[in-house]
């Protein structure tokens, strides 16, 4: 079985259909565990930590309460995947994004496996999205310490496949099964100065903290360094948007 996250948090408009996608799904058991945080109030990385607690599948998936799953088998062909390679921690696929009606391509899946490294992930190149996730329950329960993610962090999903991938193999099926929503207005995506500055210090963060952990390439080192003068550029100039 497998237990579905939806988070939401003023997204009355779309919950609906986020809802409607994951209980189309056929062929695969699931429990679906949706969170509130307009009534909980508690944060994200909060929210996220009461679901884990609640989940009781062999396996965890993500669907958002702004984006939605496209695919009818998204599930149950991961599933299979998942059954038939217990050295996978992690199963994607591939995930349209969509920005004012207009949605944008992936690469295919075979350039998204052979680029798939703890060093592209932390240069931010792996192609990697949440709404796609299935993990190993095992998996996670054993290598993720995500009440260190919440005292330490402020986004779930980055730090979760960076720890992964140096315990188990990530793999990307080749197929759309989700669509991420970019709202005009989001942590990731915002026009604020200071929430930008925010979001790009947690993100930072992250990667230093598992670059002490696990060590990169020194190469790597110099791409970040180079992102993080670029960051501070474009922050300054506000040229992001």
């Amino acid at each position: 079985m497998i237990s579905v996250v939806t988070t939401a948090y003023n997204h009355h408009d779309t919950l609906k259909r986020a809802i409607d996608s994951v209980q189309s799904q056929i062929e695969v058991e699931y429990e679906h565990i949706i969170i509130d945080d307009t009534k909980t109030h508690n944060g994200m990385m909060r929210t996220y930590q009461m679901a884990f607690k609640e989940c009781t599948g062999d396996y965890i998936a993500f669907c958002d309460g702004d984006d939605y799953w496209i695919d009818e088998y998204k599930l149950s062909r991961q599933l299979r995947y998942m059954e038939k390679n217990p050295d996978c921690g992690l199963c994607i696929t591939l995930v349209y994004t969509e920005k004012n009606g207009i949605r944008l391509l992936m690469p295919d899946a075979d350039f998204v496996n052979a680029n798939m490294s703890f060093d592209a992930l932390l240069k931010g190149n792996a192609y990697i999205n949440a709404q796609s996730y299935l993990i190993r329950k095992s998996d996670f329960d054993k290598y993720i310490d995500f009440d260190y993610f919440v005292k330490n962090f402020s986004t779930w999903d980055y730090p979760i496949v960076l720890e992964l991938i140096k315990h188990a193999r990530i793999y990307c099926l080749n197929f759309y099964s989700a669509v991420y929503t970019v709202n005009e207005e989001s942590v990731t995506n915002t026009r604020d100065r200071k929430r930008r500055i925010k979001y790009l210090i947690g993100n930072y963060k992250i990667k230093w903290y598992y670059i002490r952990k696990y060590g990169c390439k020194f190469s790597t080192k110099l791409y970040l360094i180079y992102k993080i003068l670029r960051n501070i550029y474009s922050t300054g100039a506000k040229s992001w948007t």
